[in-house]
């Protein structure tokens, strides 16, 4: 899918901010900055992923930016963990991704990894398409 099946997404950064090298020698890093490769419902794919991995407090600009997630590393793999997990993902997308609605947000232990805990993100650009599914998996101490 791109720009042009969803022109509402449209195209930014890449992440982390690079600029294209023009000086002597190919250095001084004075040229436009880099966009993102991938366009489309991919770089929404990305941008929930970055939003995810934000830490709540990291961005000076807006402080409230981002899920949390980071609080649930030390804590056991256990389904209270889980679903507290699934809601900062949901409440995450919700405030900080307006391009998406999330139709289900669903955190499950990972079978055999004893620290791994898989988020499905069941989300659509917009409300006349087909849902897009992404997991994204999270680390956490491991079995109780």
């Amino acid at each position: 899918m791109t720009t042009d099946d969803y022109p509402q997404v449209g195209r930014g950064w890449a992440f982390p901010p690079r600029w294209e090298r023009t000086g002597v020698g190919g250095t001084g890093g004075t040229g436009p900055v880099d966009l993102v490769t991938n366009d489309g419902a991919e770089h929404v794919g990305e941008a929930l992923v970055l939003l995810l991995r934000t830490m709540i407090g990291s961005r000076v600009m807006r402080p409230d930016l981002g899920a949390g997630v980071d609080r649930y590393v030390f804590e056991p793999r256990t389904s209270e963990a889980c679903h507290r997990l699934a809601d900062d993902v949901r409440r995450a997308l919700v405030l900080g991704e307006p391009r998406v609605i999330v139709d289900a947000v669903e955190a499950v232990p990972a079978g055999e990894a004893d620290d791994r805990v898989d988020v499905t993100i069941e989300f659509r650009i917009d409300r006349h398409r087909r849902p897009t599914s992404l997991v994204v998996p999270f680390y956490l101490a491991g079995a109780s």
